[in-house]
């Protein structure tokens, strides 16, 4: 079988099982013939059975009674037993017992010519699936061997969804096993991101661009046209090239049938799986039917357990920055205290020396570099004291648009002596907030002096406000966006680390943004970083009522 690929990189993928699953374990699974073992001490039936099922394409091998039966599964992995229950020795019932204690994925089918309710019910108490009566004809023998192994299939496929948590490893088993379980030509998984808009997330069968865009765009469609009353049902379009809602879409003719597969998190569609056969008369079936609600399930589950997973992977990183914060801010409060004595006493006697210098002198203009660089490292010290200090905020309820206001006539003079251009987008009506008016100016000083310094030549800033909905409580969302010079993708995530900038050495002591965070959590709300290098960045901010 075809790896799937993902579209944008052009690669095909080989799917590799971590946390101890061994490498290209699930394509070996997806490709290999089922393996299955016939024991039964007639050696003219043993024959009859493994001449029928070879013919299918299994891997037969036999064993003529209970005790070699139970050898060889102890040295092979079989997919399925076929077991006679009367044979000298150890009879069917008991060896099938052992082959559950060894392998209790393996599935067994009871065949005798002695049977009854009772050795039916006792078979059925061991583990077997299904239960066949001597004489039996070639037909029914491969219709229960087809189910033994179709639920085989389906228990192995739970196994594998279920091994995994990670997204991408996830996409990739899910891609595979419906490829496989429906016997599809193409197979795509289509999610929707948080605009709405759906993108190929994995992908079988898909050979360019154009047969990309052509399967998204017949997804695309389907997704705006299922039905709002029945949105878990199941869309089957047959020749869609001769469905007037398709016909003008590229490479349509390409499909003959088509099977639309929704996936959901609770009553919310997050996405789909389109699964198309390219073969004349290759319809799908009622049984193909079910087989995708069972599969559906199965995928509507993983996705929900991959999205907890990712959620509590965001929720520890959260909680990490927050306890590093703390401890940093009290050590921080301690050491600008220790430091702040000194500091004093030197600008103390560097003023006083200055006093006594002529300004011509060399020691005057030595006196001058020390004193500016006492002022910074007072500065430093000022916001280490700001962002260690735990006071009482002065909540009240404010308008957000209030305080930025304040804040831009504080800096409006010196963005336009740096030909900065301010452009609001403030949304009339937001709700209050309960907030410290003057911390949040202090957030609001703290982006727009970052923005200012991003955009040396000039530039934009845009600053957006609007009502945004935090869980079941009412908020608003605060945007300042530049076009500055942005930030390296690969340090994104450590803007918000203390001490961290990606100013020039001397211009900046990368602590403006920890402040902003530690207010913002005061406030219950978020902060969050978005950049493009050569581009500009913007900072989002929630805060709730």
């Amino acid at each position: 079988m075809q790896s799937p690929s993902v579209p944008g990189n052009g690669l095909m993928r080989k799917f590799i099982l971590y946390n101890g699953f061994i490498e290209l374990a699930w394509i070996v699974f997806m490709t290999k013939k089922a393996r299955i073992l016939v024991v039964d001490d007639e050696e003219q039936i043993s024959e009859i059975i493994c001449a029928a099922l070879s013919s299918d394409g299994y891997v037969l091998s036999r064993a003529f009674s209970g005790e070699q039966g139970v050898n060889a599964v102890r040295k092979e992995k079989f997919d399925l037993v076929i077991m006679d229950i009367q044979m000298p020795g150890m009879d069917g019932i008991s060896a099938l017992g052992e082959i559950k204690k060894i392998d209790p994925e393996t599935e067994a089918i009871i065949i005798t010519a002695y049977g009854s309710m009772s050795t039916a019910i006792q078979s059925m108490r061991k583990g077997a699936f299904d239960y066949l009566h001597k004489p039996f004809n070639i037909a029914e023998l491969r219709t229960v061997v087809e189910r033994a192994l179709e639920k085989k299939k389906f228990n192995d496929i739970t196994k594998a969804i279920f091994s995994t948590i990670r997204s991408e490893e996830l996409l990739s088993i899910i891609i595979d096993s419906v490829t496989r379980i429906l016997k599809a030509d193409e197979s795509l998984l289509v999610l929707i991101n948080k605009t709405g808009k759906p993108y190929i997330a994995v992908s079988y069968g898909l050979d360019g661009q154009a047969r990309e865009k052509s399967r998204l765009e017949v997804c695309t469609r389907i997704l705006h046209r299922l039905p709002v009353d029945d949105i878990n049902a199941i869309t089957l379009v047959d020749e869609p090239f001769n469905d007037a809602k398709f016909t003008d879409i590229a490479l349509i003719g390409e499909i003959k049938f088509a099977m639309i597969l929704p996936l959901m998190e609770g009553n919310r569609l997050t996405g789909l799986i389109n699964i198309n056969r390219k073969r004349p008369n290759a319809y799908f079936t009622e049984n193909d039917t079910q087989r995708a609600k069972v599969f559906g399930s199965l995928v509507n589950l993983a996705l929900r357990n991959a999205n907890l997973y990712r959620q509590l992977q965001e929720t520890q990183s959260q909680l990490i920055q927050a306890e590093k914060m703390s401890v940093l801010g009290q050590m921080s409060g301690g050491l600008a205290h220790e430091i702040n004595n000194p500091i004093s006493g030197i600008l103390g006697l560097t003023q006083l020396l200055l006093e006594k210098e002529e300004r011509s002198t060399q020691s005057y203009k030595d006196l001058k570099d020390i004193e500016k660089a006492v002022f910074r490292c007072k500065k430093i010290i000022t916001s280490l004291l700001s962002f260690a200090r735990q006071d009482e905020s002065l909540m009240s309820p404010i308008n957000v648009n209030e305080p930025l206001e304040e804040t831009l006539t504080l800096c409006a003079h010196q963005m336009e002596l740096q030909r900065i251009t301010i452009v609001r987008k403030s949304a009339e009506g937001l709700p209050m907030i309960n907030a410290d008016f003057q911390q949040l100016m202090q957030v609001f000083l703290n982006l727009l002096t970052n923005a200012r310094d991003a955009m040396p030549d000039g530039g934009t800033i845009t600053i957006s406000t609007r009502p945004a909905q935090v869980g079941d409580k009412e908020g608003v969302e605060i945007t300042i966006a530049d076009t500055g010079v942005g930030i390296p993708t690969n340090m994104l995530t450590r803007v918000f680390d203390p001490f961290f900038t990606t100013k020039p050495v001397g211009r900046g002591t990368g602590l403006g943004l920890s402040v902003c965070l530690g207010i913002i959590n005061k406030h219950s709300g978020t902060i969050t970083a978005q950049s493009e290098p050569g581009k500009g960045s913007a900072f989002t901010l929630i805060i709730p009522t």
